[in-house]
């Protein structure tokens, strides 16, 4: 049977290069909020094939890659979740006077805090011990002795889509945590579903695209909660009354969803 090591190697050698490749985009054009999504989903996809090959890796090595990546998305969140604010504010169906602004020079702070990190020495030696790490990945030794087959990856992923499937059916939809762990499960199995096709088959690629409704309910859910949390934030600002007016409104729309997730009528 074929040792797979070689074409889960080249998965997770693109997947590093692809982020190098969003970060240098990001830093050329930081004002356009496409740049900063697609830098966070390369760094969470790369996270996410290397979590599916983690049985197969040395545990504590597994743990570096993915810590040095943690701690290079992390500083992304608030620029991202600015844009997702902003998007929300434009879509209203009421006057929002000065509130777009007001957000906006919170996204000029944030984003140049951002490119200060992202170019920074942190960044760099982070994202250089990951490329050394993926061009020589720490296999386990029993690992090194018989290889990888394609039944022990598809053992792997089956397990992960069980997960999800039992986790959705069974979550507490009021525990943030609890859907925030399965969003990024629900992740897991369509990113590896996309980029493991081709060594899993078509079966693998249908419940990647499966999940997508999934991580779509969940991940609509996480920004509606991050939505509340600031926008209760911003009405300490000072704004105009037509612009608290809109924040409440956001605020009102966010919490209509949340309950309505909760309770089950938002599937």
């Amino acid at each position: 049977m074929e040792d797979v090591r070689k074409r889960l190697a080249a998965v997770l050698r693109e997947g590093e290069k692809t982020v190098e490749r969003r970060l240098d985009a990001f830093l050329a054009n930081p004002d356009d909020p496409e740049t900063i999504h697609k830098l966070r989903i390369s760094i969470r996809t790369l996270r996410s094939l290397l979590a599916f090959a983690s049985p197969f890796l040395k545990r504590r090595r597994h743990r570096l890659l993915q810590s040095d990546l943690r701690s290079v998305v992390i500083e992304t969140s608030r620029l991202r979740e600015y844009d997702v604010m902003l998007r929300d504010v434009r879509a209203l169906d009421v006057p929002y006077g000065e509130l777009a602004e007001k957000i906006i020079e919170l996204r000029v702070l944030e984003r140049d805090r951002v490119m200060d990190v992202m170019g920074g020495r942190h960044t760099r030696r982070a994202l250089a011990r990951v490329r050394r790490r993926v061009e020589s990945l720490p296999w386990k030794d029993s690992v090194r002795k018989r290889g990888v087959m394609r039944d022990d990856v598809l053992t792997v992923f089956d397990e992960l889509v069980r997960t999800v499937d039992e986790g959705y059916a069974t979550v507490d939809r009021s525990d943030a945590d609890a859907v925030h762990t399965l969003r990024k499960r629900s992740k897991r199995v369509r990113y590896v579903g996309e980029s493991f096709g081709t060594l899993l088959g078509e079966r693998a690629a249908a419940e990647g695209a499966r999940m997508k409704g999934v991580q779509d309910e969940l991940g609509d859910v996480c920004d509606a909660r991050v939505n509340a949390e600031m926008a209760h934030d911003l009405l300490d600002l000072g704004l105009s009354d037509e612009a608290r007016g809109a924040l409440e409104v956001l605020l009102g729309n966010n919490q209509a969803f949340i309950a309505s997730f909760v309770t089950g009528a938002a599937r």
